[in-house]
C-alpha cells in the first residue's frame, strides 16, 4: 500500500477512536472552544502582564460567571419549568376547546362521539408533547450536571482551559512549523480564512444569542407573560438554529398567552416584542456581529445540527456548525484549486 492509503487508514482509525471516546471529550472540547474565543482577550491582557497570569485571571472570571449563573439563574428556571409542567393539562384542554369550536363550526355533520374521540387523540398527543418538553427542560436544568458534570465543570475544563490559553501561541507556532515550507504561505492564508469563519460563528453567534436571550427574557416579563423569563432565555439560546429558535419562542408565548388570558394590549405588546427581536436579529445583530463570514445556508445549518446531535449528543451539537464551517472553507479552497487545473480548463 502507498503512503496515501496509509494516510487515509490513519484518518479513519483516528475518527473511529474519537467517536469511541466521545463520552469523555466534552470538557476538553468546551475548554478548546472557550480558549479559542478568549484568545484575543488573552493577547491584549498579556501585553501588560505575563501570559500565565492573564490566563489565570480569565479562567477565574469564567468560573465566577458560570457559578453565578448556576446559583442564581438555574433555580429560577427550574421553578418556571415545574410550573410549566403543572399547567400542561390545562393548556391541552384549552387547545382542544379552541379546536372543538372550529370543528363544530366547520363540520356540522360530525357527531358528538366523533368529536370526543378526536378530543382524546388530540389531548393525548398534545399532552405527550408538552410533558416531554417539560421533562427535557427539567433534565437539562435540574439535572444540569448530566450535560456539564460537576467534576468536568469545576475541575477538568478550567485546568485544560488555563493551559490552552497560556500555551496558545506556542501551539500555533508548532502547528505552522509542521507545514512544508513551500506550502506555508498558502496554508497560512487558508488558516486565516478558517479563523475568520470560526470567529464569525463562535464569537459572533454567541454574542447574538446572549443579547437576544436577555432581550426576550426581559421584554416578555415586562409584557406580563407568565414564565416569560424561561421562554425568553430558551428563545435566545436556540436562536442560532435558523427559524427554529424564533418559532419555538413564538409558539410557546402564544400558547402560554392563551392559557393566561392576555389582554388585547398585552397581545399587541407580545407581537411587538417578537417583531422587534426578529428585525434586530436579521438587520442589525447578525449582519454586524456575524456577517456572512460563516457562509452556511440555513438549511445546511439545521441539517448539521441534527446530524451532530444524533451522532454525538450535546458534544455533536457544539461541534456541528464549526466543523461544517471549516469543511466549507476547505471545499471552497478545493474548488478554486480544481478550477485552475488543466482538466477544468480543457487543456491537454
Amino acid at each position: 500500500m502507498n503512503k496515501n492509503t496509509w494516510f487515509l487508514i490513519g484518518i479513519l482509525a483516528l475518527a473511529v477512536f474519537v467517536y469511541q471516546i466521545s463520552g469523555i471529550l466534552l470538557p476538553f472540547v468546551l475548554a478548546f472552544v472557550l480558549a479559542y474565543a478568549l484568545n484575543p482577550v488573552t493577547d491584549k491582557i498579556s501585553k501588560k502582564m505575563p501570559r500565565g497570569l492573564a490566563s489565570g485571571l480569565l479562567v477565574t472570571a469564567v468560573l465566577f460567571i458560570v457559578i453565578s449563573l448556576v446559583l442564581i439563574v438555574v433555580p429560577i428556571l427550574q421553578s418556571q419549568v415545574m410550573d410549566f409542567t403543572l399547567r400542561v393539562p390545562k393548556l391541552v384542554n384549552l387547545i382542544w376547546d379552541k379546536l372543538k369550536d372550529i370543528l363544530t363550526y366547520g363540520r356540522q355533520n360530525m357527531t358528538e362521539q366523533q368529536l370526543y374521540q378526536l378530543s382524546d387523540s388530540v389531548s393525548g398527543t398534545a399532552s405527550n408533547i408538552f410533558q416531554g418538553l417539560g421533562a427535557a427542560l427539567m433534565r437539562i436544568i435540574s439535572g444540569g450536571m448530566a450535560v456539564f458534570s460537576l467534576v468536568s465543570l469545576l475541575l477538568i475544563t478550567p485546568v485544560v482551559l488555563f493551559y490552552l490559553m497560556r500555551d496558545w501561541p506556542q501551539v500555533s507556532k508548532n502547528v505552522k512549523e509542521m507545514v512544508p515550507m513551500k506550502k506555508r504561505t498558502e496554508m497560512e492564508n487558508l488558516m486565516k480564512e478558517i479563523n475568520t469563519t470560526l470567529s464569525g460563528f463562535i464569537r459572533g453567534q454567541a454574542s447574538v444569542c446572549l443579547i437576544l436571550a436577555i432581550y426576550y427574557a426581559t421584554a416578555l416579563s415586562l409584557v406580563g407573560l407568565e414564565m416569560g423569563a424561561l421562554v425568553g432565555i430558551l428563545t435566545g439560546v436556540l436562536i442560532f438554529i435558523p427559524y427554529i429558535g424564533y418559532g419555538i419562542g413564538l409558539i410557546l408565548s402564544v400558547l402560554l398567552g392563551l392559557l393566561q388570558g392576555l389582554t388585547m394590549t398585552q397581545w399587541l405588546c407580545l407581537a411587538g416584542v417578537f417583531l422587534v427581536g426578529q428585525i434586530a436579529e436579521g438587520y442589525f445583530l447578525t449582519p454586524y456581529l456575524v456577517g456572512k463570514r460563516v457562509g452556511l445556508h440555513p438549511v445546511w445549518v439545521i441539517f448539521v445540527l441534527l446530524a451532530g446531535g444524533m451522532l454525538a449528543g450535546f458534544l455533536g451539537i457544539i461541534l456541528a456548525v464549526p466543523v461544517a464551517a471549516i469543511l466549507g472553507v476547505l471545499i471552497r479552497y478545493l474548488l478554486k484549486w480544481y478550477q485552475q487545473t488543466d482538466f477544468y480548463k480543457g487543456h491537454k
